[in-house]
């Protein structure tokens, strides 16, 4: 069994459900190759991301590569995440990570000390003088953050151990050598 089994599990059913969700309002996702309003630098990923995307990495030698003259060329001038290439895709999107894989769907996270539910959506997406209210969608049409940043610690306590609360910039050096 391959060490990020329990990994990529999430991920399936993380993007099946966005797949979804998707399906379901086809006419109401911008999401596409290209689009990158979402893709902000800063970001962070947990150790299990981590691996993941640097055993991908080591696999694939001329993703490095390719990586390292995206940072040198930093054609988004810091505004847009690292792994982000000229055209506006995702250098990285066979291993992207979770955070990446929700953005655009309608999502709901209970506050519970105001005991009260959050939803939210890409700006872009649901966004047409048709589209319908957040409030007015199924339950089934968002993804439950708190459900998916629960897996992610599960899955991560797992694989790392004392090093799950570790967080990492979604960028070639510090992802390659955490340090």
């Amino acid at each position: 069994m391959s060490r990020f089994a329990e990994y990529r599990a999430v991920l399936a059913k993380v993007d099946a459900k966005f797949a979804d969700i998707q399906a379901r309002h086809p006419q109401q996702f911008a999401c596409r190759r290209g689009c990158h309003s979402c893709c902000l630098p800063g970001l962070t990923v947990a150790e299990v991301e981590r691996a993941h995307i640097a055993e991908w990495l080591a696999v694939h030698p001329e993703k490095v590569t390719e990586l390292a003259a995206l940072a040198t060329a930093n054609t988004h001038g810091g505004q847009r995440c690292a792994f982000l290439d000229a055209q506006g895709a995702c250098a990285i999107f066979e291993v992207r990570p979770l955070m990446c894989r929700v953005h655009g769907a309608p999502t709901r996270v209970a506050l519970q000390a105001e005991a009260t539910v959050q939803l939210d959506v890409c700006r872009l997406n649901f966004a047409g003088p048709a589209a319908p209210e957040l409030k007015d969608l199924p339950a089934g049409d968002f993804v439950d953050q708190q459900l998916v940043s629960t897996l992610l610690y599960v899955v991560g306590k797992r694989f790392a151990g004392a090093l799950a609360g570790r967080r990492t910039a979604l960028e070639l050096a510090a992802v390659r050598d955490p340090g």
